[in-house]
């Protein structure tokens, strides 16, 4: 059981780099595409940057002057145009002369033979090469000098082809010059990494070619893609990771190395070419025909003759591919125009007896049109019926709500009459016994002879202000019996700033008080002053007072006033 689990996982985790892996490789090709189809932009930029050496090279005075800037026209042009840099080489190599700097002219010898290899002419460039002296080169020249070296044999091993004993010869001579060379480099030189990168071929599992390696791959993906440096790089790692069989990263590394090409103008585009042979090997024809494509144009125009017989093998290939597609193609149609053409009499065949069919069908459906006519006039009738009961019950419907409303109504109007009438009755009966009290204390008093105690107890208000507080805390009590969410109600029909506040104590205020008798029914001031013992205008600035501090609008607030309160029942 353990083990299919475990079966499961590592398929699961396979399945998972797998897809990772070919969503990644799908992005960076998509990416070369964009940056292949933006090509002339690149080179429109390249020819300013030419165009504006070009006038400073034109206005320049001194043969170091001119040295230099000869140097930056040569760095633009020699992998974009091998001619034009070859006239800026030869023009170095004269002021060299002029200028006495013998190690100037060793070192634009050199590049003359980097240009002659780069263009094919091998021959030439082994003849130049034996003009250089080595005796006249520095450190750094003289690292030149090996690489140089090490690139002609490198053409030499490519043109020569499949003369086997040839190509071990100068294979030997490469690896030999490669080791000399090591001698005269040091980490800070910027193709450091990529040259000792070449010289783990063939032991590409060593500790010292991991280091390499890693510290490559460090480089290359910090990179911007878009310097002949960083096109090197990535191109030198890729070939590591051949080396080791790993052709995810092989495809991944030569990809990268040609958009920095491309963005570089780079006419002697290796990394292009084997990523377009590769593709082809893998089925992806249509695009590894665009790679091929630009790679020949490319060669053509710096030109490079080694280069155009590779691309040319490789043209073969994609075009013998193209061939054996379009022939099965052309299989499969013929099959299909057969397939097509039975069908098509099984077709017309079909559509023969459709049309006896739709013969009968028709005769039919005028006998149904009939039958349906008739039944849609029952329909219709029917149909009247059911829009004038569902008008009736309607409004049924309508009525029975209105009623219902009504009765809703006149059960809380019985409900608050009955509360009211038992509260009435009690006051009237609490007043009369107080009444009797009174007049029994009065009686008392004149028998006692008290005139003065009876002027004073009838001339103040302060029996009168007593009963009064009571009957409002009576009021207000049964009210709140009643509608126990009145105050919560209320408020929330003002702003939150103005929302009443009760005292400790206080049941409803006089505010309050005033709007409960309207929800009571009694909207006339002059009657809700009376019930109150206040006067009518009182009464009328605390309602205008109320109404402005809603936080509806002032014509609605009576009315919603009317329908606070939940009855407690």
């Amino acid at each position: 059981m353990m083990r299919r689990i475990s079966a499961l996982l590592l398929l699961l985790v396979v399945s998972g780099t797998l897809y990772s892996r070919s969503n990644e490789m799908s992005l960076l090709l998509a990416r070369l595409d964009s940056v292949l189809a933006n090509s002339g932009k690149y080179v429109l930029e390249k020819e300013e940057r030419i165009e504006e050496l070009q006038g400073k090279r034109a206005s320049a005075l001194k043969l170091e002057d001119k040295l230099w800037i000869n140097k930056m026209l040569y760095d633009e042009y020699f992998v974009y145009n091998a001619d034009s840099a070859m006239a800026y080489v030869d023009d170095n190599i004269e002021i060299a002369g002029l200028l006495g700097r013998k190690d100037k002219k060793q070192e634009w010898i050199l590049n003359k033979v980097f240009l002659l290899t780069a263009q094919g002419l091998l021959h030439e460039a082994e003849k130049e090469l034996q003009h250089v002296d080595m005796a006249s080169l520095g450190e750094e020249t003289i690292f030149q000098y090996y690489d140089t070296k090490i690139y002609l044999y490198s053409h030499l091993v490519q043109f020569i082809g499949s003369r086997l004993e040839l190509v071990n010869s100068y294979h030997t001579l490469e690896t030999e010059l490669k080791h000399e060379a090591k001698h005269h480099i040091t980490p800070e030189h910027p193709s450091y990494y990529s040259f000792c990168a070449s010289l783990h071929k063939e032991y590409p599992r060593s500790a010292e070619g991991d280091s390499i390696k890693a510290k490559l791959k460090e480089i290359v993906d910090k990179s911007l893609l878009a310097t002949r440096t960083d096109a090197i790089n990535a191109y030198a790692l890729a070939v590591m990771y051949y080396n080791e069989g790993d052709e995810y990263n092989y495809e991944k590394y030569l990809a990268c190395s040609a958009i920095a090409d491309i963005k570089n103008c780079n006419r002697d585009i290796a990394s292009l070419e084997e990523l377009s042979n590769m593709l082809y090997l893998q089925g992806d024809i249509d695009r590894g025909y665009v790679y091929i494509s630009h790679c020949l144009k490319a060669a053509l125009l710096y030109p490079n003759r080694v280069r155009v017989i590779n691309i040319s093998a490789v043209m073969d290939k994609l075009q013998h591919a193209y061939s054996q597609r379009n022939e099965m193609q052309e299989g499969k149609l013929r099959k299909s125009l057969r397939i097509v053409s039975i069908l098509s009499v099984v077709l017309f065949v079909s559509v023969l007896f459709i049309c006896l069919q739709f013969g009968k069908l028709s005769r039919s459906r005028k006998k149904l049109d009939e039958a349906n006519r008739l039944l849609n006039l029952h329909v219709g009738e029917l149909s009247d019926a059911h829009r004038m009961l569902a008008d009736v019950n309607k409004e049924l419907s309508e009525i029975n709500e209105r009623l219902k409303e009504s009765n809703n109504r006149l059960l809380e109007s019985n409900y608050v009459k009955e509360e009211y009438i038992g509260y009435v009755f009690s006051l009237c009966s609490n007043y009369i016994t107080k009444l009797e009290e009174y007049r029994k204390n009065i009686g008392r008093k004149l028998k006692a002879g008290q005139i003065d105690d009876i002027k004073s107890l009838v001339s103040g208000n302060t029996i009168v202000q007593g009963e009064l507080k009571e009957f409002y805390h009576s009021f207000d009590a049964i009210f709140l019996h009643v509608y126990p969410d009145f105050v919560e109600d209320f408020n929330s029909l003002l702003r939150d700033e103005e929302r009443i506040v009760l005292k400790e104590g206080e049941l409803l205020n006089t505010e309050l008080r005033i709007y409960a008798l309207v929800r009571l029914g009694i909207n006339d001031s002059v009657k809700i002053a009376e019930f109150l013992h206040c006067s009518p205008q009182t009464v009328y600035n605390n309602r205008l007072k109320t109404r402005n501090k809603a936080a509806i609008p002032k014509d609605e607030f009576a009315e919603r006033v009317h329908l606070l309160g939940k009855m407690q029942k």
